[in-house]
């Protein structure tokens, strides 16, 4: 029977075990050891993107980056595709998206305001990619609050850097976020009403 959740943390890391009758059971270690690893490994990687840039003058260049990554002992050697064949349906898989994202439409309510022909919802991402038309998103009230909560995603990540930003851009995101968070919390009131009808 569990009684609750614990949240326990070791150099950094959090995990959560389940409490039982006043035990405490620990995630498997070598769950933990993997995420250290990982961690320790991007921190690596980090460093080298660092002396690469710091060789340039602060300035990060792709083109450096991929000479020192096509070395096989090189640490970002593992991020690239390295078989041609591969690499390049992924780049053209690259470029539809791009091509994808520059279509545009307008809607009535704001003919001047151009806006994307195809968005991008995080539930189909998880379920394999694509990108759906617009205007059959904001007719469907599901998808519609799908793309309201993806919307609230991406400005919590943007807050996440407003601390490099002014304080007037953090005050147009804190409006943003408010307006975002209320158009959810309606719709999801919505949704709680029709169930219970």
């Amino acid at each position: 029977m569990e009684l609750g959740v614990v949240r326990q943390a070791w150099r950094g890391l959090l995990w959560n075990g389940a409490v039982r009758w006043g035990e405490v059971q620990q995630a498997n270690f070598k769950e933990i050891n993997m995420e250290v690893m990982k961690a320790e490994a991007l921190a690596e990687e980090r460093k080298l993107l660092e002396k690469i840039a710091n060789k340039n003058g602060g300035l990060l260049m792709v083109d450096d980056v991929l000479d020192e990554a096509r070395n096989p002992k090189s640490i970002l050697h593992k991020h690239f595709q390295w078989d041609d064949d591969k690499a390049a349906e992924a780049y053209r898989k690259m470029q539809a998206r791009q091509l994808i994202q520059k279509c545009v439409v307008t809607i009535e309510k704001a003919p001047d305001v151009p806006i994307r022909a195809f968005v991008s919802l995080s539930t189909d991402q998880y379920e394999g990619g694509g990108y759906r038309m617009t205007a059959n998103v904001l007719s469907d009230d599901q998808q519609k609050g799908q793309l309201l909560h993806d919307m609230h995603l991406t400005l919590l990540k943007w807050k996440k850097q407003v601390n490099l930003l002014d304080t007037e851009t953090e005050e147009i995101l804190d409006r943003l976020e408010r307006v975002i968070t209320r158009r959810v919390s309606d719709r999801r009131g919505k949704e709680i009403a029709n169930e219970a009808t």
